[in-house]
């Protein structure tokens, strides 16, 4: 949205056809225009973020060792980085900090480079270890040999476990003598990976295995046991000197490419990037839950919508995943199992876009769990990439909750026992309290967002919707790419598709759509084409697609039932787009193909021939965007 004051933005009613949401026909002329206007634009800046993190150039990938030191009161985070070009290689660390997560400086050279015998083929995803220690510690794995896949043999040793120290608060890192201190995977085992360690304290895992919390760190190292399991394998570290490592066996043992149901995700046949970590309940803190995150490759295709307009690269088949499980003694009687692994209670996707290799820390400040992620430059050509320079970015950081819902009875569709993705449990008045992981970004930096001198703020509050009409905000003005939207809607039974559109064309023959489907229970994002297709210029536009449902509640005294309402939240920065929907479905994507914005139209398709039995309509209840949003 643009830099405009409220009174210039005006909602108006205009008529479109029902029954199918806004799309984006291709227009010759316009593409001939947009196509010159995009040319003539420089390469580097015509699709950079502007309030994501990212080095000044070339290739970047997963967030490493994100923390925060309390001594120097300072935030780290350090990411993949070639800082020889914008392809995959000579993989280094770049790094920033900040000291509140928002203003991030970024150090021009690597944090550390592959600069010995045992790491010369590349340093990869790590974490920072916080122990008692007076110096800050990070681990990693180093690389001695490629290439690394989960389809090819694994070479014993080309991944190893490393760590590395720093005494002036992250300024400066010192590889220590001992590398690399575990310098091969389990010797039983032929994996299919073994990297990207991250240790935390696990208090239940602690008293699980009858082990002092006080003294215990646990690791994992992440990868897959290979025609059997992808999976993360467990260590117990002493906190007293963090080079003893001792291994447990495999935390995860769910089999090749586990999927309970479509809500929850392909587990895959190896996990990278792999984090475990302990929620409490919004309401009561004493109960928890145990979750991993992990990134999951190998996974087995899936059929999406088709677009006209798609062209271009395909993104791997990969996932991006959690799960929350118990902790048990093994059920099988493999020889490589430990004395504990984790049953896969439910699960889903922490984002169905193109955001990979989540890395996650416990705040201290803010007493929440932040998430980092990559959000990859997988949809643009190599011609395109190579020629601004610079591919990926990090996320927003990201505060992960367990989300609680009571008394509730059913879903728009789905009956509630075959939605993977929650715990369900019956609380004695015919309904349910319902259980599962929610994200948003991390509060601080949005409201840091909102207070940039260029922001507008502009607020619509209840509209009846209509099947056919939509209600449009027009501006002159809107002409930014940094913006923030928060929608809430009613939807009644009745409603096919409900959702927003953004206009990219003046009229809304290129657009921008997220729109809820009820009837399937899917959330989908429709992204504008890229214009240029008779060149090596491809780019994938695809629909983003999730699966979505609203939940009923009803009331344990009066037996009133509510329908849970819509509520999309969504930023911009350019050419990325990260959408929160609920509290618990997150797409992140990249839009190519959509340097100005017009305006934002909101509708409702109703289902063709279907009786409004219940006599609801759908309803705006309020939108609120903020234009311009930036870092001060």
């Amino acid at each position: 949205m643009s830099g405009s004051c409220s009174s210039q933005l005006t909602p108006t009613s205009t008529l479109s056809e029902a029954g199918t949401p806004p799309t984006t026909p291709s227009d010759d002329s316009h593409a001939e225009q947009l196509g010159n206007k995009q040319r003539n634009t420089d390469t580097k800046s015509r699709w950079r973020p502007s309030y994501h993190l990212q080095p000044s150039s070339c290739w970047m990938n997963d967030p490493c060792a994100p923390g925060y030191d309390p001594k120097t009161g300072l935030y780290q985070i350090s990411f993949q980085w070639n800082p020889n070009g914008p392809d995959w290689g000579d993989i280094a660390w770049g790094t920033a900090s900040s000291t509140g997560m928002i203003h991030w400086e970024i150090q021009e050279t690597p944090l550390f480079s592959p600069d010995q015998t045992y790491d010369n083929k590349g340093v990869f995803t790590g974490c920072m270890i916080n122990g008692p220690r007076d110096h800050l510690t990070i681990a990693y794995t180093l690389v001695s040999n490629l290439p690394i896949h989960h389809t090819l043999p694994h070479v014993k040793g080309s991944e190893s476990l490393s760590l590395a120290e720093s005494s002036d608060g992250g300024t400066t890192w010192t590889k220590i003598d001992a590398n690399p201190i575990l310098p091969n995977e389990p010797e039983v085992l032929d994996v299919t990976g073994w990297r990207d360690p991250f240790v935390a304290r696990w208090t239940s895992m602690a008293e699980f295995l009858g082990r002092d919390d006080e003294r215990t760190l646990f690791g994992i190292i992440s990868g897959g046991i290979r025609d059997i399991t992808p999976t993360t394998f467990l260590y117990a570290i002493d906190i007293a000197d963090l080079t003893k490592w001792q291994y447990l066996g495999p935390l995860g043992n769910f089999g090749l490419n586990y999927k309970s149901s479509r809500w929850s995700g392909d587990c895959g046949r190896n996990w990278e990037v792999s984090n475990f970590m302990t929620l409490h309940d919004e309401e009561d803190p004493s109960l928890t839950r145990d979750f991993l995150v992990c990134g999951t490759e190998g996974c087995i295709p899936e059929r999406r919508p088709s677009n006209s307009g798609s062209f271009g690269p395909s993104r791997p088949a990969r996932g991006q995943l959690w799960l929350s499980g118990s902790l048990q003694r093994p059920t099988g009687t493999a020889s490589y199992m430990g004395p504990v692994e984790m049953k896969y209670d439910f699960g889903g996707h922490l984002d169905h876009g193109c955001l990979y290799a989540a890395n996650s820390f416990f705040d201290p400040r803010t007493q929440q769990q932040v998430v980092w992620s990559w959000i990859t430059e997988e949809d643009l050509c190599d011609d395109l990439r190579h020629a601004q320079g610079w591919s990926g970015l990090l996320s927003m950081p990201r505060e992960l909750r367990l989300m609680t819902m009571h008394h509730v009875v059913a879903a728009s569709g789905s009956d509630l026992s075959s939605i993977t993705s929650i715990e369900r449990e019956e609380d004695g008045h015919g309904s349910y309290t319902i259980r599962t992981l929610a994200s948003q970004p991390y509060e601080p930096l949005t409201q840091s967002l909102r207070q940039a001198p260029t922001v507008r703020r502009t607020d619509l509050k209840r509209a009846a919707l209509r099947s056919g009409s939509d209600t449009v905000f027009t501006s002159d003005a809107t002409r930014t790419k940094c913006w923030e939207l928060d929608a809430t809607f009613a939807v009644a039974p009745n409603a096919q598709n409900i959702g927003l559109s953004f206009d990219h064309s003046g009229d809304f023959s290129r657009s921008t759509t997220l729109f809820f489907d009820q009837p399937s229970e899917i959330f989908i994002i429709n992204r504008p084409p890229f214009p240029i297709l008779n060149s090596s210029e491809l780019i994938n536009s695809a629909p983003e697609v999730a699966p979505h449902t609203l939940f009923t509640t009803r009331h344990s005294v009066t037996r009133k039932e509510t329908a849970e309402r819509l509520h999309i939240r969504a930023w911009r920065d350019t050419s990325v787009l990260e959408v929160f929907v609920n509290g618990r479905t997150a797409i992140s994507t990249r839009l190519h193909a959509a340097e100005e914005t017009f305006g934002v139209k909101l509708f409702v398709d109703d289902v063709v021939g279907a009786a409004n039995m219940s006599g609801q309509h759908s309803e705006l209840i309020s939108v609120t965007v903020w234009d311009g949003i930036g870092i001060k």
